[in-house]
């Protein structure tokens, strides 16, 4: 069923794509879009995943999408910028722990594209819900 998925997306044709992608499990579907795009570093299902977050307003599409941009394709220019992007839809769409954490991946990275002011923020938001979380408190900890 995969290889007809990608056939669809490569054809342009998201609609019929997205009829099918409606019927199947969700975490399968991650994963193979996932391992697929690390095997061959293409942009295309990236292209139909963006269409879904449009079309669906599922979270856990805008959650592919971020984790194609950080993961198998952040060696693309400005990947990085467009995973922050999805990082921040997500926190506003769901504020929780996991999303705020994502944020903080920004400031980790050398491009460091979150400030040290806004991780500290972020961190401490994180650590009003989860004060043990261990992401948090490193943030915190290096910033004295």
């Amino acid at each position: 069923m995969f290889e007809k998925i990608v056939q669809l997306i490569n054809s342009g044709k998201y609609e019929e794509c997205e009829n099918i992608c409606r019927n199947l499990n969700f975490s399968e579907i991650k994963d193979d879009f996932l391992k697929y795009s690390y095997d061959t570093n293409s942009f295309s299902l990236y292209s139909f995943v963006v269409y879904m977050v449009a079309k669906s307003e599922d979270n856990r599409w805008l959650d592919l999408a971020l984790s194609l941009v950080i993961g198998p394709l952040c060696f693309v220019e400005g990947a990085y910028s467009i995973g922050l992007f999805h990082a921040r839809q997500l926190v506003k769409k769901d504020f929780c722990v996991e999303n705020l954490v994502q944020l903080l991946f920004f400031y980790t990275i050398p491009e460091k594209l979150i400030n040290r002011d806004e991780a500290l923020e972020i961190a401490n938001q994180v650590l009003k819900l989860e004060p043990t979380n261990q992401v948090a408190l490193q943030i915190v900890r290096s910033s004295k």
